[in-house]
């Protein structure tokens, strides 16, 4: 993938981004990913575990440990000043060179990025539909947010 291509790709990603940003203020509809902040307030946290490393599916990964407005709900890209970092790591993936799993903590059925919404956001914007990760399970009890 040269890089215009991989350019065009970043590109795409940034237009849906801020299209769905422009549906949000439309809508009423948060695109924001979930906090863990959040399950915080609404639950108590009785223990947590490393789970290993797994593969997990893309489209579950909802959710980042706090104040992650780089990227919307489907990990594309909303501010440029990133725009050098997501290609770099773009450019490794088209190099066939290997990435470190990321990081996530998992409540429920739903991941949060401890480490890597860029390599999550590059692996999307290529069609991935998962992605290899180092998973802390999270036990809690209360409502769930996102099920509020």
């Amino acid at each position: 993938m040269p890089n215009q291509m991989i350019d065009r790709l970043y590109a795409r990603a940034r237009d849906r981004g801020l299209w769905g940003q422009v549906w949000s203020m439309l809508s009423g509809h948060s695109r924001y990913l979930l906090t863990l902040s959040e399950i915080e307030t609404t639950c108590a946290i009785h223990a947590h575990r490393y789970a290993g490393i797994r593969t997990v599916p893309l489209r579950q990964i909802r959710g980042s440990d706090g104040g992650n407005h780089n990227f919307d709900c489907d990990f594309n890209p909303l501010q440029d000043y990133d725009k050098e970092r997501w290609l770099h790591v773009a450019e490794v993936r088209q190099q066939g060179k290997a990435l470190p799993p990321v990081e996530l903590i998992q409540v429920g059925d739903i991941y949060f990025v401890l480490d890597g919404c860029h390599r999550i956001s590059v692996a999307r914007a290529l069609g991935q539909q998962a992605i290899e990760a180092k998973v802390i399970v999270w036990e809690v009890t209360g409502p769930l947010p996102w099920l509020l």
